[in-house]
């Protein structure tokens, strides 16, 4: 039989956010099912999906109401998600409010009364927070953003409720909004920590912190004393989301590469592991039945949404799969660890090819503060199936190894990550994996940022490299952040006045000079984060210095993809311009 075409790879159906009502009777999905993000749903225990909307956009939060569905949308990869409501049979969204077209909604929380609270960056980039009464569409606002982007985090059955103010990516405090005032969840917000996941109990709140630890864990706040407790711990895990029926707590947690599912008794303190289905858990879901859905992935499966019923039985509840690739044809890749030039172990996904042609592609992933796992990644598998052999380590940064580690990238973008990236391929090469001058660098956003700057700092390793929506000029690039994002970015990247030789050393733009690897760059017209002049300016003094440079731009897309056909044609391109370099 012939090896599959690079279309097989990517018709894979994508699901970006789920919700199931209360009797876990509907369930509704946004998903590329028909090529192009729509809401779709499902009237389980019929498992055939149906349509809901057909305006080809993707959502990031749905809600299932009595008799209507509320959901976000962006326009053409703007991510610009604003709130439209739509009835229960589906057709076409309505805006809540057609002054917020402009602006993002971060979060919505309901209440069992008909109200939404949600945030937003409209009127104010440090976000408000407003309450909508979904009966008469009334809207008021609750709280404005001040000092720091405020996001809802919970409402109470009561309407009180939980916000986070956030002032960097590894600082999110937490406060409890009572007829007292604004009272912190932790004794002391000021020390630096993070608020991940928030739920309303039965005089409680229940979160996720790493308040005074390494790594995330399960705490309470009591709602008549204030007073905080941690529940408990786990080792070399980040407690992330938790999910609440009756006496009992679902919690997912990361572990490097993979995740994990438990359950908490809460009236006995006991802890109890699930098996889980999938390698990553996305998001997940306890009807009032109890029942636990969940949407997740694994390296060699696609997104997929899982229930698990109270006897503990797991069904798979959508059946998606890489179109004409039998089932274990898919390659898993192996956990490796490495150490840094410092002594830091660096762990890394290894895709090793069944029939390898020699070359290895560096990936190094965006962020910078996010983390490479066992996901499905149809390129990856693609170009593993074609005899590359593909290295995606988590350098110093990525979230998921404890606040340490993953503070270590502040304010250091083009230092350590970057020799993290060079100790990797120096095992690689000690290991007779790799071959110097050999290896291609492709990664996006941040891991474009990463690309291009190893192919400036470190030329001597590369072949090719590959740049997609990455930055080339941190000064412009924090110029031109989303104007919510710009109080974060002194601590994540650096201040433009006081840091301007750092930000533009640790620019790749400024080794220009030194790069002399074949170029393919990849952008699109509307990405939101990364302007595409910090593309196509890279683009310009690479052509006049003569390097051979391909230079792909998607009108109709942002910081990503969000359409199949887009994603089929770049990474088409992709493995052309890989192959060209291999067979020159």
């Amino acid at each position: 039989m012939p090896s599959p075409e690079v279309e097989q790879y990517f018709q894979t159906t994508e699901i970006n956010t789920f919700s199931v009502n209360e009797n876990g009777e509907k369930l509704v999905f946004s998903t590329n099912l028909n090529g192009e993000y729509n809401l779709w749903a499902m009237d389980l225990p019929q498992t055939f999906p149906y349509p809901l909307t057909t305006i080809n956009q993707k959502s990031s939060l749905l809600h299932i109401g009595p008799d209507y569905i509320v959901a976000t949308f962006e326009k053409e990869g703007d991510e610009n998600y604003q709130l439209h409501y739509l009835p229960l049979s589906g057709g076409t969204p309505l805006p809540f409010n057609e002054r917020e077209s402009s602006s993002t909604c971060f979060h919505a929380c309901f209440t069992s009364n008909n109200e939404m609270v949600y945030s937003t960056n409209h009127e104010n980039p440090l976000l408000n927070i407003y309450k909508t009464d979904l009966q008469t569409n009334q809207t008021t606002l609750v709280q404005k953003g001040e000092k720091a982007p405020v996001v809802v985090a919970a409402v109470s059955s009561n309407g009180t409720y939980v916000f986070t103010e956030t002032y960097s990516n590894t600082h999110v405090a937490g406060f409890y909004e009572s007829t007292d005032g604004r009272i912190p969840l932790v004794p002391d917000p000021s020390i630096p920590h993070m608020i991940r996941d928030v739920l309303f109990a039965d005089g409680i709140v229940y979160f996720t912190t790493n308040y005074e630890k390494e790594f995330c864990y399960l705490a309470s706040f009591n709602l008549s004393t204030y007073e905080f407790q941690p529940v408990f711990t786990l080792e070399q895990e980040e407690v992330t989301s938790i999910q609440l029926s009756t006496d009992r707590l679902v919690v997912s947690t990361e572990e490097g590469v993979k995740d994990r599912l438990y359950e908490y008794d809460v009236s006995e303190g006991k802890l109890v592991s699930i098996d889980t289905p999938c390698d990553v858990i996305n998001k997940m879901i306890i009807t009032g039945q109890g029942s636990l859905f969940v949407l997740g992935q694994s390296a060699d499966r696609t997104d997929t949404i899982f229930k698990r019923d109270t006897d503990g039985e797991w069904t798979q509840v959508t059946n998606t799969k890489v179109l004409g690739v039998q089932e274990g044809s898919l390659i898993k890749p192996d956990i490796v660890h490495y150490e840094s030039y410092d002594g830091l172990s660096i762990e890394a996904l290894l895709f090793r090819p069944r029939y390898p042609n020699g070359y290895t592609i560096l990936c190094p992933h965006g962020g910078p503060q996010k983390v490479e796992q066992m996901k499905y990644r149809p390129l990856f598998q693609y170009l593993v199936q074609s005899g590359y052999t593909l290295f995606a380590p988590n350098f110093r940064g990525s979230k998921g190894y404890g606040a340490s580690f993953e503070k270590m990238v502040e304010q250091n973008w083009g230092d350590g990550p970057r020799l993290d990236c060079v100790a990797g391929m120096d095992w690689l090469l000690q290991e007779g994996i790799a071959e110097k001058g050999r290896i291609f660098a492709m990664g996006g956003s941040y891991g474009g940022y990463m690309s291009l700057l190893l192919a400036g700092r470190h030329p001597e390793y590369f072949c090719g490299i590959v740049d997609i929506f990455g930055i080339s000029n941190l000064l412009t690039f924090l110029q031109n952040v989303p104007d919510s994002w710009k109080p974060l970015m002194n601590q994540l990247v650096g201040n433009p006045d006081k840091d301007y030789d750092k930000l533009v050393r640790d620019s790749p733009i400024t080794y220009v000079d030194h790069m002399n690897s074949p170029m393919f760059i990849i952008h699109g017209q509307n990405d939101p984060r990364v302007k595409i002049e910090e593309s196509e300016r890279i683009m310009s003094q690479l052509k006049e210095k003569g390097l051979d440079v391909k230079y792909l731009l998607f009108e109709d897309e942002g910081h990503g993809f969000s359409k199949k056909r887009n994603e089929i044609i770049a990474y088409k391109e992709i493995r052309a311009f890989l192959d060209r370099q291999v067979n020159e």
